[in-house]
């Protein structure tokens, strides 16, 4: 159980500073952080503290939907939240603020690709490691089965909504494009990367076991 949690911390802390790393570099984030983003800088909230918010409303969901269901471990969720978030607001906030604006385009764009293929590598040791769902995907799955639909097609469909939610508050508030050529390169890469990680550390053999 010990090593779970501290593959679980360890996973989180490498999502969330890689997405400090992805939003720096200014080349586009995945939808659900460029929404993020959008509306952070609109009401003028730190981005870590809007995410804590954002992924909140998910994590309540699935306690409004599974009710009694709902398993006691899962509270856990809250750490992938607060941590997540606060981890976040440090590394933009502190360790990369004092940073000067990148302008040569190549190192913006190796530090988008690896930012993503680092965040892949976190999402895979916090699933992986099977100790709690994240907020997200966890309210999407139960959505989905409640309403016959598969989680990748809500996934979609919600993806599209963050994706029209950024553009809007862009255009309108004229906030920085957080959708960009790097939004592609992550969708491109995201997936993939995650099978990598899954294949190249977590065998079967090496699936972790109840403590």
């Amino acid at each position: 159980m010990l090593k779970k949690l501290f593959l679980t911390i360890l996973g989180i802390i490498i999502v969330y500073a890689s997405v400090a790393f992805a939003i720096k570099s200014g080349l586009g984030v995945l939808p659900v952080d460029a929404a993020i983003t959008s509306i952070s800088d609109v009401i003028g909230m730190k981005i870590g503290t809007f995410t804590m918010l954002f992924h909140g409303c998910f994590f309540i969901g699935q306690i409004i939907i599974e009710k009694k269901n709902f398993q006691k471990i899962q509270i856990l969720q809250l750490l992938y939240i607060t941590l997540g978030g606060s981890v976040l607001n440090f590394f933009l906030y502190v360790v990369l603020a004092g940073m000067p604006p990148i302008t040569f385009y190549p190192l913006r764009l190796l530090i988008t690709i690896s930012a993503q293929i680092a965040i892949a590598f976190g999402c895979t040791l916090v699933l992986e490691t099977r100790l709690i769902r994240t907020p997200m995907e966890g309210c999407i799955q139960l959505i989905a089965d409640r309403i016959g639909m598969t989680m990748g097609r809500l996934r979609q469909i919600i993806d599209v909504v963050l994706v029209l939610i950024s553009v809007t508050l862009t255009l309108l508030c004229h906030t920085d494009w957080a959708l960009r050529e790097g939004t592609i390169i992550a969708a491109i890469l995201f997936g993939p990367a995650m099978d990598f990680w899954k294949k190249r550390c977590f065998s079967q053999k090496e699936q972790l076991q109840e403590q």
